[in-house]
């Protein structure tokens, strides 16, 4: 059935009682004094319906169940039947770890951590659309109640911005846990395993493995193209053998993130350059051999077994120093893969990736393409879309749970042809520091609360 926007309204009662208007009960198909199951989350309810005469986009309820479902507040919501319940909602969590290093607080001064601020940011559209919003961590959960105590941003409250309330657990949770290593923690696992038992919905549940992904990608006949050979191996052989082939390799850990663990290895005609970063520094080294340079990196057989070797591009170049493309894609409300934003950037002198960390910075990608390619440029960007969003296509193929966020670590060689590096599950958005990318990031934080919405079954 549609979903019906309405806007609730609380009266005082100690009956488990809804007023709906006329209009409203023939919509939902129900009939006035009928009792059903009223749903908000994860939490229900049995209530009795009754007729009243009023606006029909209201729905009153009574004290009582406004208490017993933990309602979070009164705002415009959107109800529906499904079988024999009717649902309210939806109820949307944004799971995390880690607000920022600090608890949310109503002070006017900002965070000193961005990480809180794309809380803020995410969440300040709650009041302006027909669902609940909120953030929480697995230790605010009680699982007896199954309810939430979560922080909803309401900038309407000035001073009081930040709200903890306590909510049925969600419809949906969009998983924002921070890293590799918290999500691996026993709350966390605990929290995703408890949830799904429950019947709630998960998306973008896990960050992905570099060699897992590449395995399960790299075959498949529409997108292999745009792979470069890469292996997992701990043996010398295996980077004796890339280097033979290719003057440029790049050493990956096949669980990292934010560039941190690369090695970029340049074969010159009697030595070999090894570029990498230590202590927030660009260093590169030169080795007479490769057995020296190899020992010196991946002497710790664990470690080696982590590692992916992969064969570099040559990359288009600005100011002589390597571009590449984050390609950042979400859901929309029609379960759509659309390409929001692309970010060209460009690595930092002496730097082994074009992470802003190590020094990289932004460009504006359309204008970059437009300067590398000229009268061809239409082209590029439409073939970069295309890739992406086949890419996308495939990922999600291959998932077996839902995915409504992507950001792909893409790039373009001097012949134009388009590669991919890296899918990532859980994107930075550094990228739209961009000024020219301001409406995107307002358009991927929606996208967030659509796609949400949609997997609710709103």
């Amino acid at each position: 059935m549609t979903s019906i926007s309405t806007k609730l309204r609380i009266f005082p009662s100690q009956n488990n009682t809804i007023f709906l208007s006329k209009k409203l009960i023939h919509q939902l198909g129900i009939k006035p004094n009928q009792k059903i199951d009223l749903f908000l989350g994860l939490k229900h309810l049995d209530v009795k319906v009754l007729e009243k005469k009023m606006n029909q986009d209201q729905t009153f309820l009574s004290s009582s169940v406004y208490k017993k479902l933990h309602l979070p507040y009164q705002k415009q919501i959107m109800i529906k039947r499904e079988n024999n319940r009717i649902r309210i909602g939806p109820l949307i969590g944004i799971l995390t770890t880690d607000y920022s290093g600090k608890k949310f607080t109503n002070s006017t001064s900002e965070f000193e951590n961005p990480f809180s601020q794309f809380f803020k940011k995410l969440l300040e559209p709650e009041p302006f659309y027909p669902a609940y919003y909120f953030v929480f961590t697995p230790e605010q959960v009680d699982w007896p109640s199954r309810t939430v105590n979560g922080f909803f941003y309401l900038p309407q409250l000035k001073g009081k911005e930040w709200q903890q309330i306590r909510v049925p657990l969600p419809d949906v949770v969009y998983n924002r846990v921070p890293n590799r290593t918290t999500e691996k923690t026993p709350a966390v696992v605990q929290f995703k395993e408890n949830y799904q038992r429950l019947g709630g919905i998960l998306f973008n549940q896990n960050f992905f493995n570099k060699w897992e992904m590449h395995q399960i990608l790299s075959v498949d006949d529409r997108i292999k193209k745009y792979f470069p050979e890469t292996y997992l191996s701990s043996h010398i052989s295996t980077l004796e053998y890339m280097l033979s082939k290719y003057p440029l390799v790049y050493l990956k850990p096949s669980e990292g993130s934010l560039g941190l663990g690369i090695y970029k290895i340049q074969k010159e005609r009697n030595h070999y350059l090894l570029f990498y970063r230590q202590q927030n520094q660009n260093r590169a080294i030169s080795f007479k051999n490769l057995h020296n340079l190899y020992q010196t990196i991946l002497r710790n057989k664990h470690k080696a077994n982590h590692y992916l070797i992969q064969q570099g591009i040559h990359l288009l170049k600005y100011q002589n120093r390597p571009v590449d493309f984050r390609v950042h894609m979400h859901k929309n409300r029609a379960n759509k893969w659309n390409v929001v934003a692309i970010g060209a950037k460009v690595a930092g002198n002496g730097s082994v990736t074009t992470h802003i960390r190590s020094g990289g910075k932004l460009l504006d990608a359309k204008q970059f393409i437009e300067q590398q390619f000229h009268s061809d440029a239409t082209d590029i960007l439409e073939r970069l879309n295309q890739a992406a969003l086949q890419i996308a296509q495939v990922v999600e193929e291959k998932s077996t749970t839902p995915i409504g966020e992507l950001g792909l670590d893409m790039g373009i060689d001097q012949d134009a042809q388009i590669w991919l590096f890296e899918v990532n599950s859980k994107p930075g958005r550094s990228i739209f520091k961009h000024p020219n990318l301001k409406a995107a990031s307002h358009t991927s934080r929606r996208s967030l609360l659509e796609y949400s919405t949609y997997l609710s079954g709103f």
